[in-house]
């Protein structure tokens, strides 16, 4: 122990002082670049949602979005419910979007909504509507500290180990280097700030099976004006529309809406 931290030489504390710095101006960064991301404008042409997924996505994400287009083809005869919940296709698949189409293949004999909510098969339908939002600037890829938390996360946590070493260390041979007080007190804050961003994430995404992308304040502001609508009694709202808001639960046909919800 003693030859290890002798070769390391005096300067150790200041070295870890430059580390622990790096690591904190970086995730101060990264949470700036978070909150400017949330704040973007939507353009001229995001002033409406085009159609119910756009609400459904912004209301509750990707789940919400398959959700969404079950009740539409149900609503058209395009999809059925059995009497055990399972959602069968009806008839030949819809022209479009593509959502609805790749419902539409992913109902069959024995699938519950739960489990074509789930369903890979939808994919490629969901990124797409992601895309669009994305260029719309109603949602972020902007995550706060996702890949990039977690590893400075493990930097920090590496540091704060070589840190508390080195100071019992110092403490035994009677020397107490404030170098390293000062590292651990900067690592402390770098490591709040990656866990606050951890935490973000698990709260909004971690009971998620499936991902989602947070809402802009343009998305946010957007939803809002949905809600809205729907509380003044908008008129000529289809199943779609309310279950973009509300979930199964929404559903006019309580009937249906109580096969679909899981028991």
């Amino acid at each position: 122990m003693n030859g290890f931290w002798a070769a390391l030489g005096p300067n150790f504390a200041l070295y870890l002082v430059y580390v622990a710095t790096a690591v904190g101006v970086v995730s101060i960064l990264a949470t700036g670049k978070d909150k400017l991301a949330k704040q973007a404008h939507a353009p001229e042409s995001a002033a409406v949602p085009r159609d119910a997924y756009d609400v459904a996505y912004l209301k509750d994400g990707r789940p919400r979005v398959v959700e969404t287009a079950i009740a539409a083809l149900l609503a058209r005869g395009q999809l059925q419910l059995g009497q055990r919940g399972e959602v069968v296709a009806s008839g030949p698949p819809p022209a479009s979007p593509p959502i609805e189409q790749a419902v539409h293949q992913a109902a069959g004999p024995g699938r519950l909504a739960s489990w074509v909510v789930r369903s890979p098969v939808l994919k490629p339908a969901v990124r797409t509507l992601e895309t669009d939002l994305v260029q719309r600037q109603l949602v972020s890829r902007r995550r706060p500290l996702t890949g990039l938390g977690y590893t400075l996360t493990a930097i920090g946590v590496i540091v704060v180990v070589a840190a508390v070493a080195r100071l019992v260390y110092d403490i035994g041979r009677g020397h107490l280097n404030p170098m390293v007080l000062l590292a651990l007190v900067e690592i402390a804050l770098t490591l709040w700030l990656c866990l606050v961003g951890s935490q973000r994430i698990t709260k909004k995404f971690g009971e998620r099976k499936v991902a989602s992308l947070p809402p802009t304040t343009a998305g946010t502001a957007l939803l809002a004006q949905a809600e809205q609508q729907a509380a003044a009694g908008g008129r000529g709202l289809e199943p779609a529309d309310l279950v973009a808001l509300g979930g199964f639960a929404a559903y006019p046909d309580k009937r249906i809406a109580g096969g679909l919800m899981p028991v």
